[in-house]
């Protein structure tokens, strides 16, 4: 019961704190926290309240630092920071919305491949192509054995288009890496998962050459460049140059909005610590160049 009262406070301070000062957002947690304490609550009140009103869609996480590889945390009404989003929908309609999204951008795709990326059941998926109103067609496609799934409105956009990607560096956990499960050899053909996936799962930063994988790529700290390790005999040399070129160009990008990592304190003759075994040639991060899980310090 104690709980329970300790996280309605914490819904209803958060709500009081955050509106009464929305025209200071986005605001970093310390400063919210403070001013829940100005009001009376204590610290884990205050920490619940951020929580919570995260969880619950009243604040979002922005992250406002100036530089792709350092993360400054501060929290902004969500009716402030996007206008546009609308947080009455029932849970059928946002089902509907989300479900709709997914097919438009990447369709076609197995309902395995949607239920894994949004993490609904296939009967949900099912439902909410039935509910967008827009005739759903299946295709056979050399990637899957089960029929995928697209928007008839854009079956011949789709056949006609030959456009070609060229070469690609995508980010860690991409999207279009990220939006498939049961047709993901449709970009890496016969590689193994590896080649594209840690160990848990996270899409790795890629090299893409027309639409396949054909290397990763990793930010090295020490000369702050980016290192392109191509798969061998993956792609023909004039294809390995456009490689080299594109990494040249995408490290003048990342160097203008990179900060060096300030020299660090430990004592000399010290052992690193082993999370930083392999920071020399760590490649950008979930929290650096895509949105983060829940930020707590």
């Amino acid at each position: 019961m104690a709980d329970s009262r300790r996280l309605g406070s914490a819904w209803e301070v958060a709500n009081a704190a955050l509106g009464l000062h929305a025209a200071r957002l986005p605001l970093p947690r310390r400063t919210i926290e403070s001013l829940l304490a100005a009001r009376g609550e204590d610290v884990r009140t205050g920490r619940l309240a951020i929580k919570v009103a995260w969880e619950r869609g009243t604040i979002a996480y922005i992250n406002a630092a100036t530089t792709w590889n350092r993360e400054a945390r501060t929290f902004a009404l969500m009716s402030t920071a996007y206008p546009a989003c609308d947080l009455l929908l029932t849970r059928d309609q946002a089902v509907t919305e989300l479900v709709t999204a997914y097919f438009h951008r990447y369709g076609p795709a197995t309902l395995r491949d949607a239920s894994w990326w949004s993490g609904l059941p296939a009967t949900d998926i099912t439902a909410a192509l039935l509910a967008s109103g827009r005739p759903v067609i299946a295709v056979a496609t050399p990637w899957s054995e089960a029929p995928c799934l697209m928007f008839a409105d854009q079956a011949d956009e789709s056949a006609t288009n030959e456009a070609t990607t060229g070469v690609q560096f995508l980010a860690h956990e991409d999207t279009a890496l990220k939006a498939y499960f049961q047709t993901r050899s449709r970009y890496l053909g016969d590689l193994p998962p590896r080649r594209a996936f840690n160990q848990i799962g996270e899409a790795l930063p890629t090299v893409i050459a027309d639409g396949m994988i054909a290397g990763t790529w990793s930010w090295n700290t020490r000369t702050a460049s980016v290192d392109a390790d191509v798969i061998a005999g993956k792609i023909p040399a004039p294809v390995r140059r456009q490689v080299k070129a594109g990494a040249a160009a995408l490290t003048e990008t990342l160097r203008s909005a990179w900060a060096p990592r300030p020299p660090s304190r430990r004592a000399p003759g010290a052992q690193p610590p082993p999370s930083a075994a392999n920071s020399s040639a760590a490649g950008p991060t979930a929290a650096s160049l895509t949105t983060a899980a829940w930020p707590a310090e």
